[in-house]
């Protein structure tokens, strides 16, 4: 995947990266993975709980209750 292949040529990826991934997984209508991610990077503190409730809010998939 291209996220993967980003890591494996020394880019390190951003809360921008994230962000645009997990809209696109929303997108499809994976909103299971796509709170995944969302929880894994804020428990691993790449993505700060505001950054993802404002993410969560913009997939629109009903996300926004599981970070209160």
């Amino acid at each position: 995947d291209f996220l993967a292949y980003m890591v494996s040529k020394g880019c390190k990826p951003t809360e921008a990266t994230y962000t645009i991934l997990i809209e696109g997984v929303a997108y499809e209508g994976m909103a299971k993975e796509a709170l995944e991610l969302l929880s894994g990077l804020c428990s691993r503190g790449v993505m700060k709980k505001s950054s993802a409730q404002h993410v969560a809010s913009r997939c629109n998939v009903g996300l926004r209750g599981w970070l209160s």
